[in-house]
């Protein structure tokens, strides 16, 4: 009797458990496609997957801590961060196959006249066995050069996983083109264009009148007509308009903020940080003149002692 009692007890403690535990055997898997790969820093692209999982688990540890509390409590208690994106988590099982694909940049024309401005965001796109789960962002804080994941619904809603074409001003992409998609906003309305069309993913346009702004030029501060760059921009073809975006990517790909955040990355990370091939050539060149250096004292002091040992020979006869 006490046999069976153990074993009920052992079951339903692992039916409690499991409720409880946020899927540990789903798989993350990042695929450098599309024509922004290659422009975006590899350390961010790389470990992608390990901040996902990393904020999968955070956000489902408040939901289960906080899910039977008040509304206040709840909106209180959780860090909007992890807040947002607790539906998204909670979509996550053992069993799923998470793919981390197309990563992209939002150019803004205002990069090309401010190019000591870094990126503060790199996008990505994520699907579950194949079908979309949502598109996120990763952050950079150009204070500290900490990075930090950003879901937003409204700008997930706008940015529609779907095989067929545009419709209710939402961006409808497929797989054939969203690789060679170009994103860039203009008067805070956002575009996706390809080498067939433009199309207008989200617009949220600036009041009548809010054309021109100030920036610091030699001490000075000199106005700005957006509106010229951007009839400029706009006025460029697709190609030109690719080499302008990605050349300023591939500028500061090797920024000291990234060379920051790639350092803050490996501390926050640990043994989980993905290497770029770069890291690990540095790497390995670092090791092999390490091996040299104590291979060439080795030798140094074998040349010492052998010829302290002849010196005492030469003495003694």
């Amino acid at each position: 009797m006490k046999k069976y009692i153990f074993y009920l007890v052992l079951i339903v403690m692992l039916s409690v458990c499991g409720n409880f535990r946020q899927a540990e055997a789903y798989s993350v898997t990042v695929q450098k496609d599309g024509i922004y790969a290659e422009a975006i820093p590899d350390s961010f692209v790389n470990n992608t997957a390990v901040i996902f999982k990393k904020y999968v688990k955070k956000a489902m540890k408040y939901y289960h801590k906080y899910k039977d509390a008040d509304t206040y409590t709840y909106m209180s208690k959780i860090p909007d961060e992890y807040r947002d994106f607790i539906p998204v988590a909670r979509q996550i099982q053992d069993s799923d196959e998470i793919i981390i694909r197309n990563p992209f940049y939002i150019y803004q024309v205002s990069d090309a006249a401010e190019p000591e401005i870094q990126p503060s965001s790199y996008c990505f796109y994520a699907e579950k066995n194949g079908k979309k789960l949502c598109m996120f962002c990763i952050d950079i804080n150009v204070e500290t050069g900490k990075l930090s994941l950003r879901y937003d619904k409204m700008e997930n809603s706008h940015f529609t996983y779907d095989e067929e074409t545009m419709e209710n001003n939402h961006f409808v992409y497929d797989k054939k083109t969203l690789g060679e998609t170009l994103f860039y906003e203009i008067d805070e309305a956002i575009y996706a264009e390809t080498p067939d069309k433009t199309s207008v993913v989200w617009n949220r346009k600036l009041p009548e009148g809010a054309t021109h702004e100030m920036i610091l030029v030699d001490g000075v501060y000199d106005p700005i007509d957006w509106k010229a760059m951007e009839r400029e921009f706009n006025g460029k073809a697709y190609d030109e308009k690719k080499d302008e975006i990605l050349g300023y990517l591939t500028k500061t790909k090797k920024s000291r903020l990234i060379k920051k955040v790639e350092k803050n990355l490996k501390q926050q990370l640990k043994d989980e940080y993905v290497e770029s091939e770069e890291e690990s050539s540095e790497a390995g060149n670092f090791t092999m003149v390490g091996v040299y250096i104590l291979l060439g004292i080795g030798i140094m002091v074998i040349g010492v002692i052998v010829g302290e040992c002849i010196l005492k020979q030469r003495s003694a006869g």
